[in-house]
């Protein structure tokens, strides 16, 4: 009998009950909230409540934490209370479960709904989540297999508290975060030994000055595909501008900057583009540009 929403429930609470594993969950449990680390945690509003703290750390620890023996405690439980075919099928499901980032790509209203990772798409039978997140939303969750060609979702989901972009959309293998990576995240912790300045995105008052930085910082990285001359970005910012898609501005920027090793590294990129972008003249408002429309709009308010 394939596992169901029930059943996995009832794994996890066999996890966090059971005798046998309470040394292994307080060991787990000051790895995942980093009770060691340096810096104060000051969670990201809507993550840091009690509730939503265990349940992560609940959804972690029964499908990903692993012990000596390179069972998850999930698979124990499993040995623990169902036997024969339905043991069978549930060490597979969880065996098969993933831990992802991905966007809502259609919602079934009152059913569930299907996520999109890149060119991967998972239907998901969940009634809670199709009354909570709408189309582009992203959610970060541990999926299982329910042996149907759905999936089901494990403890400790999470609304992506960020909007996520169509460029970022198209890689966003590339920025799958571990449960831990993702607490660490969202804890916001600060280490009083390191001051990270914020990154700031380039603020040009010309549209040659905005190109002349791209160039710059394209031909120091060896970022070739994204060295053009001004009437070449011209051209291509204008083409877009024409189809009031933003959005494929960005995903044509993400495939000229090719491979990144991180989320700001990728930022950069975008936001020396759109620096350019926003210094551009608009045919439809003057020849100015919105950088310039902006200004005199501050001008005029007394901003």
């Amino acid at each position: 009998m394939p596992l169901n929403t029930n059943a996995v429930e009832q794994l996890a609470e066999w996890c966090l009950r059971d005798d046998s594993l309470v040394d292994v969950r307080a060991t787990a449990r000051r790895d995942f909230f980093g009770y060691d680390e340096p810096g104060e945690a000051h969670y990201i509003e809507g993550a840091g409540d009690i509730t939503s703290r265990e349940r992560r750390f609940l959804g972690w620890f029964v499908l990903t934490f692993k012990l000596p023996d390179g069972r998850s405690p999930a698979e124990v439980a499993a040995t623990a209370i169902f036997g024969g075919s339905d043991l069978t099928s549930a060490i597979d499901a969880i065996k098969g479960s993933r831990c992802i980032l991905a966007m809502v790509a259609m919602v079934n209203p009152g059913r569930g709904l299907i996520l999109r990772l890149e060119g991967e798409e998972f239907t998901i039978d969940n009634r809670q989540l199709s009354r909570l997140l709408s189309r582009d939303d992203a959610l970060y969750a541990h999926i299982i297999p329910d042996g149907r060609r759905g999936w089901l979702i494990g403890p400790g989901w999470l609304q992506w508290p960020m909007r996520i972009m169509p460029g970022m959309q198209a890689v966003l293998k590339k920025f799958q975060l571990s449960p831990i990576d993702l607490e660490r995240l969202l804890q916001q912790r600060k280490d009083p030994s390191v001051d990270r300045p914020k990154m700031e995105l380039p603020r040009d008052t010309s549209f040659k000055a905005a190109v002349a930085r791209m160039t710059n910082e394209a031909k120091a990285e060896d970022r070739t595909n994204l060295v053009m001359t001004m009437v070449q970005w011209k051209k291509l910012i204008l083409s877009h501008m024409k189809s009031s898609q933003i959005n494929d501005f960005s995903k044509d920027i993400v495939k000229r900057v090719g491979k990144v090793n991180s989320i700001d590294e990728l930022n950069k990129w975008l936001g020396l583009a759109m620096n350019i972008w926003n210094n551009t003249p608009q045919p439809d408002h003057g020849g100015k540009s919105p950088f310039e429309i902006s200004r005199e709009y501050d001008t005029q308010s007394g901003g």
